[in-house]
């Protein structure tokens, strides 16, 4: 894949994850990691400002060191995931769609709370 159309992705990604950190229900982390991912292939010198970012850096690097999550991402996320459903619920009543979303977002929380947390010296 050439160096552009990893930028392009890496940018996307990015400046999804940024409009996302204002839009409540939205994930923030999982654009942010993308974009980091590409960038380091497309661009290393805007990997490495992200990853040293003072707002967004330390989730990234905590995922970079182990996969780990803090445990006040492991709240918001899950949070989220169940505003989310409620909506869903709410919204289109029980329906095997809803039920089959509310599964999947609980085995994804149960997987996230499965997360090794950051290293104290990380903190």
């Amino acid at each position: 894949m050439p160096t552009l159309l990893w930028r392009i992705l890496g940018f996307t990604s990015v400046g999804i994850g940024i409009v996302n950190a204002f839009i409540p229900l939205m994930p923030t982390t999982i654009f942010l990691l993308v974009g980091a991912w590409a960038l380091g292939k497309g661009s290393p010198e805007w990997r490495a400002r992200l990853i040293t970012h003072p707002r967004f850096g330390r989730a990234l690097r905590d995922w970079n060191d182990g996969r780990r999550v803090s445990r006040r991402g492991k709240r918001l996320a899950a949070l989220g995931m169940a505003i989310s459903w409620v909506i869903l619920v709410v919204w289109r009543g029980f329906t095997p769609w809803s039920i089959s979303t509310g599964v999947l977002l609980a085995g994804i929380a149960f997987w996230l709370w499965r997360r090794p947390e950051p290293r104290e010296s990380s903190k």
